[in-house]
């Protein structure tokens, strides 16, 4: 009997929408989930890996002396400066999106979900996209919260790098509102899980 690899729901919203919230709970009904940003990690934190040898060429002052990317550069330089925030997400695609498929490929359950805040803007290959919503005053709270060393202009500039709200919700397949309780982020869930489910067993 040949194999068919699962189908890819990729789950989105900007930065401080919920995505995590909601893929936790995916993973609590036996869904496999990963984490787009946790690849690219282990990518640039690793010095021996081409691509972090590449970001290396492209930004020696963001490195550490490892040769890895220096833990902070991420808001510090990249938050800051558009242009080198695209760049490094160039480089970057391509080595998370090979260890998104090779983990994919080794899953057995109907669909998977890729969890990433990049979806909409790196093009990500999906089955369906899921989009997490809430507004842009609740984002920049949970950024805060998860973050208290940031200022408020580092905030702002890492909303303001990503793509408007509109622009997610013109290319969900499904859209669900992150405003309630974290019961109500189950029960929206296990209805998505069951819709889900139908649709690709």
């Amino acid at each position: 009997m040949s194999f068919t690899p699962p189908k890819v729901l990729v789950l989105t919203g900007g930065i401080g929408s919920g995505k995590s919230t909601f893929a936790r709970a995916f993973e609590a009904l036996g869904v496999p989930c990963i984490d787009a940003d946790a690849l690219a990690r282990t990518v640039h934190q690793d010095p021996a890996h081409p691509a972090t040898v590449q970001i290396g060429r492209a930004f020696p002052q963001a490195m550490a002396p490892d040769g890895s990317l220096a833990r902070g550069t991420l808001r510090s330089v990249f938050a800051l400066d558009p242009a080198a925030n695209e760049e490094l997400k160039r480089i970057l695609r391509p080595a998370v999106l090979a260890l998104a498929n090779d983990w994919t490929r080794r899953q057995q359950t109907p669909y998977v979900v890729w969890e990433s805040a990049l979806a909409m803007d790196q093009a990500l290959p999906a089955t369906r996209v899921l989009v997490v919503d809430t507004s842009d005053r609740n984002r920049a709270a949970r950024i805060a919260l998860r973050n208290p060393d940031w200022s408020g202009a580092q905030v702002a500039s890492i909303i303001a790098m990503q793509l408007p709200r509109a622009d997610y919700l013109a290319r969900a397949d499904d859209m669900v509102e992150n405003d309630g309780t974290l019961d109500d982020v189950r029960a929206l869930t296990l209805q998505l899980h069951h819709r889900y489910t139908d649709l690709w067993s």
